[in-house]
């Protein structure tokens, strides 16, 4: 049922219904699980935060312990030592430094080396446990920039030194800029195995997986760090975060899981601290309670779409039946029914129905043939109607014609009006070709100028159209009309324009004519006039037309009045006629 789908309705309902649940709870677990995102982010800032303070804390507290060096009386001795010195003395400082330097070195739980080169004499003093450490600082400090007060990263290649962090110092602070000129150059190495090492502390408490990262170097990770996820996310990193924020989180993908990942760079070292944890893993919970209420929202639709198709079953169809078969009924259709298999309320509806149904069909069977008797009659009445209004005009002419002696005017009329008559006094023949009402025209117009000798007439119908089929005097009314209410209303000449016209679906004959016309009421009056049936006061003959069209080819067929391009009124006779003879005349 297309205005009325009781099926569609019900399951529209119920999705109302489930609709407002379903959204209620969407947006909640949204809330949910970004509050609980929040939160999450904001614990790993807090933690990573403080795990970066204390690796700050380490870092700088080895920073001021080798720039404290310098002022030992000790490095001093050391410092202004020269080459040349005794074997005995130079061992003794030496040996008393390298003491010094060992006994700093073992204090704190990381583990790191203190070095100190003396330029002067050339000679290195270490706590570094490796026996080449001390040729590998020397030539290094000699050969490359100290780069001194920063720490920076050094990833040895050899397998007894490790990957360590490195600050410098030099003495005198004038010998910055060239390291070369200074008279001390002291180093603390702090092992990067000690970060990993905390990395792997704080692992163990965290739900995510911490490494520290510089884009020039591998990254420090934890015992158990997954290696191969860390270079999956490094990419990731480096794109989202853009490398220019000092901290920052992002929710990045990696083989369809979701991560967390929060970061934050050292102020000391300038590595970014990095975490990156699950998010499933944590928001399991939420995602777990989301599922089961879409399972449970899926089966409480199975469970609707059934009882609406029960209610379909058993409601829907008979009344789709009972529509259908209405719907036949006011088309015309009064041999509709409806069959029912089953004792139920509808089946007492069907029969009540099939019941109404046969004794509408019966009804319309004894009252067509007194309807078309009576449209027949009352086609009779309107044709004769028309009739005495030229006569009368046609026997005063010739009356005025034979007094003043013109006999063969008189016998002219007398020849033009028989051929009329002959043709109107055939009432039992109710329609005629468009060709016969045109020559009815044509005899009319040639009585009128004779009477009044100032009418001009163009008539232009097409060949194709001439043995269409209209009612008897169908058309005269409409030249009588422009005649009398139109040109003889003026004091000049006038014309008279009739033009045939074949549309897609109905035909047209246009009346132009140039007299007085009809101001907008008027032609309101007679429009409304000519559209009331029955008896009317006035425009008879214009009435009669449009109420004969209506009754014979109903539709759209009848008159239309407009204002004529020539001054006057425009008549349209417009009338519909089988679809195939008019797609006859299109191709003529």
């Amino acid at each position: 049922m297309e205005k009325s789908n009781i099926f569609k309705k019900i399951l529209a309902i119920m999705a109302l219904l489930l609709i407002p649940f379903v959204a209620l709870y969407t947006y909640s677990n949204q809330v949910s699980i970004r509050v609980v995102q929040e939160e999450i982010e904001q614990n790993n800032r807090n933690n990573l935060s403080f795990l970066v303070q204390q690796i700050d804390a380490e870092f700088n507290k080895f920073m001021t312990s080798v720039i404290n060096l310098g002022i030992e009386p000790r490095v001093e001795t050391f410092t202004v030592m020269e080459s040349e010195s005794g074997n005995y003395d130079s061992f003794k400082i030496k040996l008393e430094l390298q003491e010094e330097l060992e006994r700093r070195g073992k204090t704190g739980g990381w583990s790191h080396s203190y070095s100190l080169y003396a330029p002067l004499s050339d000679v290195v003093v270490s706590s570094h446990n490796s026996i080449t450490f001390k040729k590998l600082f020397r030539d290094e400090i000699v050969s490359n920039p100290v780069q001194p007060f920063i720490w920076k990263f050094d990833p040895m290649e050899n397998d007894r030194v490790p990957d360590s962090f490195v600050f410098r110092t030099v003495e005198p602070l004038t010998a910055y800029d060239y390291a070369k000129e200074a008279d001390l150059i002291g180093e603390i190495r702090v092992d990067a195995k000690n970060i990993g090492e905390m990395l792997t502390s704080f692992k163990s408490d965290s739900s995510g997986d911490p490494f520290l990262f510089h884009p020039d170097y591998s990254p420090i990770v934890s015992r158990t760090a997954n290696l191969k996820r860390i270079g999956e996310l490094i990419p990731s990193f480096v794109t989202k975060s853009g490398m220019s924020k000092n901290q920052g989180t992002f929710i990045t993908s990696l083989e369809d899981e979701r991560y967390l990942v929060t970061y934050i760079q050292s102020d000391t070292i300038g590595w970014y601290l990095i975490e990156y944890v699950p998010l499933e893993s944590i928001l399991n919970p939420i995602t777990s309670g989301r599922n089961w209420f879409w399972l449970s929202m899926s089966v409480i639709a199975i469970i609707s779409v059934l009882v609406a198709y029960l209610l379909y079953k058993n409601v829907q169809v008979p009344i789709r039946k009972l529509y259908f078969a209405a719907k036949r009924l006011r088309m015309g259709d009064y041999t509709a029914r409806v069959d029912s298999d089953k004792q139920d309320e509808f089946s007492y509806l069907f029969d009540q129905f099939n019941l109404m149904s046969e004794q509408i069909q019966n009804l319309i069977d004894r009252v067509y043939e007194e309807k078309l008797r009576s449209r027949e009659a009352t086609l009779k009445q309107l044709q004769s109607q028309i009739n005495p209004h030229f006569l009368y005009n046609c026997l005063f002419f010739m009356k005025n014609m034979t007094r003043i002696g013109e006999h063969e005017a008189v016998m002219e009329m007398a020849v033009k009006l028989g051929e009329y008559y002959r043709y109107t006094t055939h009432v039992d023949q109710q329609n005629t070709t468009l060709k016969e009402e045109i020559k009815l025209i044509y005899n009319y117009l040639s009585i009128q100028n004779m009477r009044m000798n100032r009418i001009q007439f163009e008539i232009d119908i097409p060949a194709a159209m001439e043995d269409l089929t209209l009612p008897r005097l169908i058309l005269q009314p409409i030249v009588e009309n422009a005649i009398i209410h139109g040109i003889e209303q003026k004091e000049e000449a006038g014309i008279i324009k009739i033009k045939g016209v074949a549309l897609p679906d109905s035909f047209m004959i246009v009346f132009d004519d140039d007299g007085v016309g009809m101001s907008e009421q008027e032609l309101g009056e007679l429009r409304e006039s000519i559209n009331t049936p029955g008896e009317a006061e006035g425009s008879c003959g214009m009435r009669n037309v449009h109420q004969r069209l209506i009754h014979k080819y109903e539709g759209r067929s009848g008159l239309e009045l407009e204002h004529s391009p020539a001054g006057g009124l425009r008549v349209i006779v417009r009338w519909e006629e089988e679809v195939e003879h008019v797609r006859s005349i299109d191709r003529g």
